[in-house]
């Protein structure tokens, strides 16, 4: 009589393979919601760095693009031409003429400096900072064009230049070569980011003496 007892107090506390079927099963689960929990915010992490040194990439390239038109000297002009690159397409071009110490470059002594909206393979585009010296030949200056120059900010979509002329009142997409305007606009996109972006950039009026 004692004996059945003890076996059947043992048997109680035992568990039943089902019982560890369905704790294996529970603990599973639990394991799975974690890795999904720890993955999501992994991935979200990841992402908003990627933002962060993309923001921190265009702002970078807005403050010396600012600089630049803010320094541009009383002789310096801007203009606004669609050219051919070197595969043949298109490309926007913003052109400071008598630049001098701009972008963080040596004094070009008189010569050009071109923001050129170099189409990619990926259909995005870079913009790419060109220098063409001063009196330089035709030849020269196509070969300048052509060159690989320094990409200041890839991934760009969509660019659009625009200018403001207080003597006009107005924004327009033309600033034939010589013209300074009062203001000039870009927009475009990232593909790392949701939002389009605008900056406007101020030009110095040239004052009498």
């Amino acid at each position: 009589m004692i004996f059945n007892s003890a076996r059947s107090r043992r048997e109680t506390q035992a568990f039943t393979l089902i019982e560890v079927v369905v704790s294996m099963g529970i603990l599973a689960l639990l394991a799975a919601s974690v890795y999904a929990i720890v993955g999501s915010s992994i991935t979200a992490s990841r992402i908003a760095m990627d933002q962060q040194l993309v923001l921190r990439r265009v702002d970078a390239f807005l403050t010396v693009t600012r600089d630049a038109f803010l320094n541009l000297p009383a002789e310096g002009s801007v203009s606004y031409e669609i050219g051919k690159g070197a595969g043949g397409q298109a490309e926007q071009r913003i052109i400071l003429e008598k630049a001098r110490n701009l972008f963080g470059l040596p004094s070009l002594g008189g010569g050009k400096l071109v923001l050129a909206a170099r189409p990619q393979s990926d259909g995005t585009r870079t913009i790419t900072l060109l220098r063409i010296p001063p009196n330089a030949q035709p030849l020269d200056i196509t070969h300048a064009l052509e060159a690989p120059g320094i990409p200041l900010l890839p991934g760009v979509i969509k660019p659009r230049w625009s200018f403001y002329f207080y003597a006009n009142g107005n924004w327009t997409e033309e600033c034939p070569e010589g013209s300074r305007p009062s203001l000039v606009k870009l927009q475009f996109e990232l593909n790392d980011l949701p939002d389009p972006i605008e900056s406007i950039f101020q030009v110095p009026p040239v004052t009498a003496p």
